[in-house]
């Protein structure tokens, strides 16, 4: 048996483990407790500095440390020489950069090194640079690191172009990385603005990583990374503020825009005449936000009948657009513009798109249930032409709804949303002066997008559909509302419903609607019919 080396037993070493776990728990507890004591008694000196930092070197997560370590030195900085903080500084920063080798995503480390960066003269941003470049050579996609390396970028400005070819780099190394694919996002704008047609990215850098990125989606198509990125990439259109109805009645003036808009923005762009005479007032936000897509004006001017009324809304010193309003009832006057939902995109990005849709289909053909091959085939058809192909397209949103069941709900939402897009134009025709609204196609709606451009219509009827109390809220938005039909959905509580000034409500065939809510709303509201 001489000279043999003992091997420990299973329950020798567990012991042995559990009895260094306790040693070093100890010693662990005493150190917090004297840091804890020397704080509360307000002792910000160097041997707190010695103790925390010991603390830390064993578990770099505990915050509060990092803390009580910049309580110090904001204290030593006030009272020290230049160079002696300098030295405190380049103490911390070793620090941080041994606390990383422990937990390469450590918050607090990070944070410390970017805050220490931020308080000393002089940093060396070049070797912050090799430092990140360190960590996405041991992990490529650790997020920690890339949103520092974005930090010291805004500090020391190296060219773009170096930053951008990184990314590259990076990606070439592994497709699969979130991080590197949002940095590139940020890059691509600013590298690449296409300055003359208004757009995001110039064409051609457009067609560029249109096709990067279906190399990296098809190199593994199960890969949701690329995928994100390439719908990033299709909405990097030009989108433009729209006014998109005006509504004059003797009770409430309502504008309903595109997108939210600030209280700052309608007054320094948009008159509203009546009779050539400029209407004076104050704008309400609907929904008391800052930014709304629906504004009501409050003002003094008399709304009679068959008056002369437009809208003028500034796009810029040589651009307005100018909205008439027409009369649709005896002192209801309603001005719509022309609508669109497709996306401009130019003509050679058009034509990658289309390459790209039959790539898709191919690889479709080889992996039918491929949900990502699927979906992007689906956007693809909806950026290339919508009303051309939207039936595929709730064809294909269906068909997600089984391969892809977690997500089912956002399935269904966007075919309430494409579907909506569909008919609005419609509804928008000049020579329509209805003011209902109603679904007139198949498909149940789940939700209710662009909903103020209906802001405008005094009887809506979205019975037979598939709501839910979530969308109660969006309500709000029709402010000239008298008869609103939401029987037969799935609304289950009526607690959140927006205070607007109905005549009739209708709630019949909600089944899990409780009849006392319904008692309780009508006791509230008792000048609305309410049906139940």
């Amino acid at each position: 048996m001489h000279g043999r080396i003992k091997v420990r037993t299973t329950e020798e070493e567990k012991a042995r483990k559990e009895k260094e776990r306790q040693e070093k728990l100890k010693i662990f507890k005493h150190a917090m407790q004297k840091i804890f004591k020397k704080r509360k008694d307000g002792e910000q000196d160097e041997e707190q500095l010695e103790i925390t930092g010991k603390t830390l070197s064993s578990n770099p997560d505990i915050y509060t440390l990092w803390n009580i370590r910049r309580e110090i030195l904001i204290v030593f900085s006030k009272t020290k020489s230049e160079e002696d903080m300098s030295k405190l500084y380049d103490t911390e920063l070793s620090l941080t950069e041994y606390c990383l080798k422990i937990n390469p995503k450590s918050y607090c480390a990070w944070h410390q090194r970017e805050w220490v960066l931020s308080a000393r003269p002089n940093p060396d941003w070049k070797k912050e640079l090799e430092l990140c470049n360190m960590y996405l050579k041991y992990d490529e996609r650790n997020f920690h690191t890339w949103d520092y390396r974005r930090f010291v970028v805004s500090q020391c400005k190296p060219p773009l172009q170096e930053e951008f070819d990184f990314t590259t780099e990076k990606l070439y190394d592994n497709f699969s990385n979130y991080s590197a694919w949002h940095y590139r996002s940020k890059l691509l704008v600013q590298l690449y603005p296409d300055e003359k047609g208004g757009r995001p990215i110039q064409d051609n850098h457009h067609k560029h990583e249109l096709k990067m990125v279906q190399s990296a989606a098809f190199t593994d198509p199960d890969d949701t990374s690329a995928w994100f990125y390439q719908r990033w990439l299709l909405g990097a259109v030009k989108v433009t503020i729209q006014l998109v109805c005006c509504t004059v009645t003797p009770s409430k003036t309502t504008l309903a825009w595109s997108k939210r808009v600030s209280n700052d923005y309608i007054n320094s762009n948009i008159k509203l005449y009546i009779n050539n005479q400029v209407v004076d007032g104050t704008w309400i936000s609907c929904t008391g936000l800052d930014y709304d897509d629906v504004w009501i004006l409050e003002h003094n001017h008399e709304v009679a009948d068959d008056l002369d009324i437009m809208v003028e809304h500034t796009l810029s010193d040589e651009n307005h657009i100018i909205i008439n309003c027409e009369k649709y009832q005896p002192y209801t006057y309603v001005g719509k513009n022309k609508i669109c939902f497709k996306n401009q995109y130019s003509q050679p990005v058009i034509e990658e798109l289309n390459e790209q849709l039959d790539s898709c289909r191919q690889l479709l053909a080889l992996e039918p249930d491929n949900k990502w091959t699927l979906l992007t085939t689906t956007f693809f058809l909806y950026c290339i032409d919508a009303s051309l192909y939207h039936k595929e397209i709730v064809a294909n949103l269906d068909l997600l709804k089984d391969l892809d069941t977690q997500r089912a709900g956002y399935y269904s939402d966007l075919i309430s949303k494409w579907s909506i897009e569909q008919q609005l134009p419609k509804d928008y025709e000049t020579e329509n002066t209805s003011l209902q609204y109603k679904i007139v196609f198949s498909e149940k709606i789940t939700r209710l997008p662009h909903l103020q451009y209906y802001s405008f219509c005094q009887i809506v009827d979205l019975s037979c559909q598939n709501l839910t109390s979530r969308s109660l809220p969006t309500l709000i938005k029709l402010q000239h509302c008298k008869v609103l039909n939401l029987s037969s959905n799935k609304i289950t509580t009526i607690e959140n419903f927006p205070a607007i000034e109905l005549e009739e409500l209708h709630l019949e065939d909600n089944i899990e609607l409780h009849k006392t809510q319904v008692d309780i709303f009508k006791d509230k509201h008792k000048s609305m019919k309410i049906y139940f």
